[in-house]
């Protein structure tokens, strides 16, 4: 395989700097967790689960109540890192059950968004927002940073449709503990916690009317929430799904994804993630027996740096995932805890809007579609658009006026415009 150039690794890595609302490469990442003035920092390291970084206030050191959906503590967030529709924007801590022992609970952070004006009668329904990928490390916590353009001004666009917003981090990002980033189930509580601790605290006048709203790693993860909530928050009454760029993590779409060349520089930096998180929970999957000596290059980063400074990495050494990761190791990866990266059920009973981009490389539109077509033969009620010349990223705010109208008639019990309806 030729070298890339380093025009062509720095192209890939600002388009995927695009796909992910940030910005900044490795430098950039690294200063991501910079906290606020007079707030105190501890250090990250490189050997551990990726904690350190940001503001004391993510480590909370008081005792937890055991029930999940709790708000611990709240602090204003600061202006920049707010989003130009919020009358108000706070994080804060919160409890979540520990999706990686699915037992207990353990402290998530997140950050709530407020409209404008007064709540509605009865309070303002809610978008518990699930983010695209952002890294293992804490400083890649979308709280504890500014928001990119492009999710800044998506979320807007939900405050002034006169929803509050919830936006977790998940389990371990921000907080202590590995972010378990392939494992849904965790993600899925990290995000139906967060709804319910916003609709459960009335300092935030939100209605229990949810809508789960995702892009990317995200939109795979509200599909799984809206898969476990039946039996894990049947308090919740989620009224849609809203999902943009979303992955369709069939065995068929992930033997397809990894064999295209088009996505050398996302596998390695995704799996690089991967294979962080799984060698630290399985003791059988040791770094050395998943990672070549060059590939250790790149897992040594995870710890400290976020998505675009790992693939600036990888594409700056040319490392493509045949040469990152040992023969059969992405397999033995995907196939390790394949049941927490999988759907845990395609039968839902909330409507599902999707957008897709036509232009996607990351989560390409016919797998897509294949996730679409799964859906509507098992009953469901499935809203899906396709966006012209829009990629991974540009579907996000290309669709947001179809989905909040989307979420409106779906919160109103009216007609959505369904390609297929629940039989």
């Amino acid at each position: 395989m030729p070298a890339l150039s380093p025009r062509a690794a720095s192209m890939a890595v600002s388009r995927w700097r695009r796909t992910l609302g940030v910005a900044g490469g490795v430098a950039g990442a690294l200063a991501l967790g910079a906290a606020a003035p007079g707030q105190a920092v501890a250090a990250p390291t490189a050997d551990n689960v990726g904690d350190g970084g940001v503001p004391a206030f993510y480590g909370w050191r008081g005792s937890l109540p055991a029930e999940a959906g709790v708000v611990l503590a709240e602090e204003p967030l600061p202006a920049d890192y707010s989003v130009p529709s919020a009358a108000r924007a706070v994080r804060i801590l919160y409890t979540a059950r520990d999706g990686i022992a699915d037992t207990g609970v353990l402290p998530v952070s997140a950050a709530i968004f407020l409209p404008r004006g007064n709540p509605p009668p009865g309070g303002w329904p809610v978008v518990a927002w699930a983010h695209g990928t952002t890294g293992i490390a804490d400083v890649c916590a979308p709280s504890a940073r500014p928001r990119g353009d492009r999710d800044s001004q998506y979320l807007s666009r939900w405050l002034d449709a006169g929803f509050a917003v919830v936006a977790s981090d998940y389990q371990g990002l921000g907080t202590p503990g590995i972010h378990p980033y392939s494992n849904y189930r965790a993600s899925s509580y990290s995000v139906l916690d967060s709804a319910r601790a916003i609709i459960g605290d009335p300092r935030y006048g939100a209605a229990n009317k949810v809508v789960l709203v995702g892009q990317s790693q995200g939109a795979g993860v509200v599909v799984a929430a809206a898969g476990y909530a039946p039996a894990y928050a049947p308090d919740l009454a989620i009224r849609g799904v809203v999902a943009t760029g979303a992955p369709n993590l069939s065995k068929e779409a992930i033997e397809s994804g990894l064999a295209s060349s088009a996505t050398d520089v996302m596998v390695t930096g995704a799996y690089a993630m991967i294979g962080f998180e799984l060698s630290r929970l399985h003791a059988d999957l040791d770094s050395d027996v998943i990672f070549t000596p060059e590939g250790r290059e790149i897992e040594a980063l995870v710890a400290t740096t976020c998505l675009p400074g790992v693939m600036q990495a990888a594409a700056e050494r040319n490392l493509d995932p045949a040469r990152t990761f040992r023969p059969g190791m992405l397999k033995r990866l995907w196939d390790t805890d394949v049941d927490l990266r999988s759907f845990p059920s395609l039968t839902l009973s909330a409507p599902l809007f999707f957008g897709i981009g036509a232009a996607d490389t990351a989560a390409l539109p016919m797998t897509t579609l294949t996730l679409i077509n799964d859906l509507c033969s098992r009953g469901n009620t499935v809203e899906a658009r396709i966006y012209k010349d829009k990629d991974h990223s540009g579907v996000v705010n290309a669709a947001a006026a179809d989905a909040i109208g989307f979420a409106r008639a779906a919160i109103d019990g009216g007609p959505v415009a369904a390609t297929c309806r629940a039989s």
